[in-house]
């Protein structure tokens, strides 16, 4: 594994990372193809979310549940 990757990403902001995460689950060749799409989907719908406020991102500190959720706000 590149390193280099591994600490550009975690110098990304958290919902980038979050992002990043999801597409590159979605990426894997053993699912099937309408599998990845349903997830870059939901993916890129948590991002819109994020970036117009509608949810907001908590840290892994905060998090016991994979160090991350989402509070729905204005849903």
């Amino acid at each position: 594994m590149d390193n280099g990757l591994l600490d550009l990403t975690l110098k990304m902001p958290s919902q980038e990372r979050v992002a990043f995460a999801g597409l590159i689950l979605a990426s894997i060749d053993h699912e099937e193809e309408e599998v990845k799409k349903s997830w870059i989907s939901e993916v890129r719908k948590r991002i819109e979310g994020v970036n117009q406020g509608k949810v907001e991102l908590l840290g892994f500190e905060k998090e016991t549940n994979y160090g991350f959720r989402f509070n729905h706000r204005n849903a």
